[in-house]
């Protein structure tokens, strides 16, 4: 793997985990701050495909809140700083 395809997986990496971390913070504090809470779900419905001896479901969904974007901000922060 090149050194620049490796920084880019590390900032994919780290992206996700901001954004899990502050989608977390947010759920945890939403009756003590319910802005950070607000949020947005979005993504595909579910699409099946049956095909007699397997199934397969597609679909994606993505619900972030304000916190999780501000934990994405603080990964691109700490990505920089590294």
């Amino acid at each position: 793997m090149k050194k620049s395809n490796r920084n880019i997986l590390l900032l994919v990496i780290i992206l996700i985990v901001g954004a899990i971390c502050g989608n977390v913070v947010g759920d945890t504090l939403k009756s003590k701050l319910p802005l950070l809470s607000y949020g947005v779900r979005m993504g595909l419905n579910p699409a099946k495909l049956e095909l007699g001896v397997f199934n397969l479901t597609f679909g994606f969904s993505l619900n972030l809140n304000l916190a999780g974007v501000i934990g994405i901000i603080f990964a691109i922060i700490i990505y920089q700083r590294m």
